[in-house]
């Protein structure tokens, strides 16, 4: 009964880890390059805007984030990134970067996974 009030609560919080493992990489190796904003079209269910970079060999490179992440609001406006060099298609937008990690979605699923541990624990001292 004990493993499954808990099995959400730590896949959750693994699900979370892994989502924060490029930040951590990121931390590690990332060098700072400034991006330039392209199109933006809606994704998700949020508007995605693609961001293009030059990485350390002069090869165009391009991610995709959310329009919250970056500062620029007209096609062509800088944007600050953070790219690894040993794998120059892993990158992220200075804010995004700097966002304390629980601001971060990963981040998120960490704390649900923490709340559902909770969950779990008072389920079993009050039944």
């Amino acid at each position: 009964m004990t493993v499954l009030l808990y099995s959400p609560a730590v896949l959750a919080a693994l699900i979370g880890l892994f989502m924060l493992l490029p930040r951590l990489f990121l931390k590690r190796h990332g060098k700072p390059v400034v991006g330039e904003r392209g199109s933006a079209s809606f994704g998700t269910g949020s508007l995605d805007v693609v961001v293009h970079y030059a990485d350390q060999h002069g090869t165009e490179r391009r991610i995709t984030v959310d329009f919250s992440d970056i500062d620029g609001e007209e096609r062509g406006d800088p944007v600050a990134l953070v790219y690894d060099p040993g794998r120059p298609g892993r990158a992220m937008t200075l804010m995004e970067f700097t966002a304390p990690w629980w601001r971060t979605v990963g981040g998120f699923v960490v704390l649900l996974g923490m709340l559902l541990a909770v969950g779990a624990t008072v389920l079993l001292i009050f039944a």
